[in-house]
């Protein structure tokens, strides 16, 4: 019987080694050759397993410091980190981009990792409505690719996201600007969309915008400002179906404003001191 438990305990013990071991990942550095060999290694396996790629990378960091090919396994290693997709990946991989920039600010590649910076947070980024701590960000991180970088074709391409990125800000602050309308907070909602207006010009339903602020305005009794947003709409967006709401709207407030008493003003008088 203590044959048998003993028999037991040692093929558990083999069984839980063995998945140990298959967890792991070993490399023979013997086997490794060149710093190209290696290199070329590693992007092999970045297609398949990222882990091991950054391990022969990192490998090429320690063996061949001042080889041409650690400078390129300093950006395998953040490229393997941002094809894990996952956010912690990729705040990993722009951390490591970053690192890249800062060490070989006139390398080529720089120009590479300073616009996979912005992608890492773009894929964070969150629809409107949601926090847009790295929209911000990804948007900050494009402004300074095509300040440091103008006229690559990262920067070309940093362009159109942008403007993608803006979209969404505007329609965010737009968002926040109606739950303050619909909560009556009328200041609230003009601030935030005069931030829309002055900010986001990409921001593609403006009649709309002015159409709220004009009402916001309006419900503040502030006349004036509230028609001028309603001409807007009848000026630059005769199609809209705003335009006429807005006809109406400036019709009562000229009613309103007529109604509204008169206060007098006082003039100032300015005495001759001769």
């Amino acid at each position: 019987m203590k044959k048998l438990v003993l028999i037991s305990l040692l093929i558990a013990l083999i069984a839980i080694t063995g998945c140990k071991a298959k967890k792991e990942v070993e490399l023979d550095p013997s086997g490794l050759g060149s710093d190209k060999a290696i290199y070329e290694r590693a992007q092999k396996l970045g297609r398949k397993d990222s882990e091991k790629s950054r391990l022969l990378y990192k490998e090429i960091l320690q063996v061949y410091p001042d080889s041409v090919y650690a400078r390129k396994a300093k950006i395998g290693i953040a490229d393997s980190y941002f094809k894990q997709r996952d956010s912690s990946s990729l705040i990993i991989a722009a951390s490591e981009y970053q690192e890249f920039v800062n060490l070989y600010p006139n390398s080529p590649d720089s120009i590479y990792a300073k616009f996979r910076i912005g992608r890492c947070y773009e894929r964070q980024s969150k629809s409107a409505g949601r926090d847009q701590t790295n929209t911000k960000m990804a948007i900050t991180a494009y402004e300074s690719l095509q300040k440091i970088y103008p006229g690559t074709e990262e920067s070309d391409n940093a362009d159109v996201i942008l403007k993608k990125l803006k979209q969404r800000l505007g329609q965010h602050y737009f968002g926040i600007g109606m739950a303050n309308f619909r909560l009556k907070a009328y200041k609230g909602a003009i601030d935030r969309f005069k931030e829309v207006i002055d900010n986001y010009p990409y921001f593609t339903k403006f009649d709309k915008l002015y159409y709220f602020t004009g009402k916001s305005y309006a419900m503040m009794n502030d006349y004036d400002s509230s028609m001028s947003f309603y001409q807007k709409i009848i000026n630059s967006f005769p199609k809209s179906k705003y335009v006429n709401g807005s006809k109406k709207s400036i019709r009562k407030l000229m009613i309103l404003k007529e109604a509204a008493p008169k206060t007098e003003k006082k003039e100032e008088v300015v005495k001759d001191k001769n």
